[in-house]
């Protein structure tokens, strides 16, 4: 959603106590699905959060209840977002993680190293490729980058969150947008290859 629009004191008020309809619209109506960037739970409950400002901005008070009508506008929302990424990963490269922390793109086989010393200057290669792009990035995508730097040093997500003091769903969101910035990243991409 690319709309601009300012809530008031009351529609902020009626998205912070609706906040559970967002959650409810997901587990009731969509799929989520960690291995596809965008419809991690943590991406699909900020894009829901929108719909819900959307909601609040749009209600009329006698229409209907405004939990009903957020349901549908949230629920409708999400169903349209969804589309978009599914039809979007056609065009995306993806990124794989292999056991031994090496990556791959576009869904190339990834072969596995044959001893213990391949395995460790992967991983390292791919620990040095994650710090050289971190440089180019800021806010959430360079935590994310970090965030998958200790995941390939074996960290998992919730290790990861308590480290950051911050819910693990946190972590997944930064996994998530690194992912998508580096699958358009150009030089990136060309350093896997």
């Amino acid at each position: 959603m690319k709309q601009n629009f300012k809530l008031t004191k009351d529609q902020q008020t009626l998205v912070e106590k609706n906040l559970s309809i967002v959650h409810w619209v997901i587990v009731n109506n969509i799929h989520v699905n960690p291995g596809i960037c965008g419809l991690e739970y943590g991406d699909l409950f900020q894009e829901g959060c929108l719909w819900l400002c959307k909601a609040a901005f749009t209600y009329h008070a006698g229409q209907a209840q405004f939990s009903t009508y957020a349901k549908k506008v949230v629920k409708n929302g999400l169903l349209s977002y969804c589309r978009k990424i599914c039809s979007q990963g056609r065009h995306v490269s993806r990124l794989i993680i292999g056991e031994q922390g090496e990556l791959a793109a576009d869904g190339e086989q990834v072969d596995q190293p044959d001893d213990h010393f391949d395995s460790h200057l992967s991983r390292l290669e791919t620990l040095d490729l994650l710090e050289a792009s971190k440089q180019n990035y800021q806010g959430v995508a360079r935590l994310g980058i970090e965030a998958l730097a200790l995941k390939v040093q074996g960290m998992r997500i919730t290790d990861i969150a308590a480290l950051y003091q911050v819910p693990p769903s946190h972590v997944g969101a930064w996994i998530s947008r690194s992912l998508e910035k580096l699958r358009n990243d150009p030089d990136f991409l060309t350093c896997l290859l």
